[in-house]
């Protein structure tokens, strides 16, 4: 029971970092153009596979590296 417990602590922390590189991965490398438009967060979550909290805080934290930018009502964009 400690082992699924252990498990399910470091698993979305896994997903996270790897939802995570991967966008920053596709941003650097301009396969995301700057002034690009994310897909949706569903539609993240559903290409990843991982739960929508998970792409709520990989979208917050590529804000706060200045590689995206919310515009409320619109989405979210890739930084010029």
């Amino acid at each position: 029971m400690a082992n699924r417990k252990a498990s399910s602590i470091v698993e979305p922390t896994t997903e996270y970092r790897r939802v995570l590189d991967d966008l920053v991965r596709r941003i650097t490398s301009g396969e995301l153009a700057p002034g690009e438009k994310l897909p949706s967060t569903v539609r993240l979550a559903a290409e990843y596979t991982v739960s929508i909290s998970t792409i709520h805080r990989v979208t917050t934290t590529l804000e706060d590296r200045g590689l995206i930018r919310g515009v409320p009502g619109k989405g979210r964009y890739v930084r010029s």
